[in-house]
C-alpha cells in the first residue's frame, strides 16, 4: 500500500514538474519579437533573417528539450501515457508545419535517439492539426487590427 501511495505521489509531482516546464517554454511567447519569430519560423525556417532564425531555433530547441524530459519521465514510469501523449502531440504539431519540419530534419540527430524515434512515429501516424492556423500564430490578420479594441491581443499580428 505504501509503494502504491509513493508511486501516486511521484507521478503527481512529475506531472506538476512537467506542467511547470511547459508553462516556462510557453512564456517565451510573451515577448512579441519571439512570438513573431516563432510564427514566421513555423512557416519559413530556415529562409528567414539570421536573428529570427536563431530565435526560432532556440525556441524549438526549448520545446524539444522539454519533450525529452517528459519522455524520460514517461519511459521511467513516472509520467502516465495520457499526459505524455498530450505533450508529444503538442510538439509533433510544430513539426508538421514546413519550418518545423525543416528544423527537425536538421536538428533531430542531436537529441536522444529513442525520443526522436517516438516523435517520428507520431509524425508518421498523422492526424495532427495545422498549428499555424491558431489565432495567436496567424500573421497579417488585418481583419482584427482595425476597430474598437484593436490593441487587444495584437502581439502576434
Amino acid at each position: 500500500m505504501q509503494v502504491r501511495h509513493n508511486t501516486t505521489a511521484l507521478r503527481t509531482a512529475s506531472r506538476q514538474e512537467i506542467a511547470e516546464g511547459f508553462r516556462a517554454v510557453n512564456r517565451l511567447n510573451l515577448d512579441p519579437n519571439a512570438l513573431r519569430a516563432y510564427a514566421e519560423g513555423l512557416r519559413t525556417y530556415p529562409e528567414m533573417p539570421f536573428e529570427q532564425r536563431g530565435r526560432f531555433a532556440t525556441m524549438m530547441t526549448d520545446h524539444a528539450l522539454f519533450l525529452e524530459g517528459a519522455f524520460a519521465l514517461y519511459e521511467s514510469g513516472q509520467l502516465e501515457e495520457q499526459t505524455y501523449n498530450g505533450y508529444l502531440d503538442s510538439f509533433a504539431c510544430q513539426l508538421v508545419a514546413p519550418g518545423g519540419a525543416a528544423w527537425w530534419t536538421e536538428i533531430s540527430p542531436f537529441f536522444l535517439g529513442r525520443m526522436v524515434a517516438a516523435v517520428d512515429r507520431r509524425l508518421a501516424k498523422g492526424g495532427l492539426p495545422d498549428i499555424t492556423q491558431l489565432q495567436f500564430l496567424r500573421l497579417n490578420d488585418s481583419a482584427r487590427s482595425s476597430g474598437p479594441g484593436s490593441n487587444c491581443g495584437s502581439a502576434g499580428t
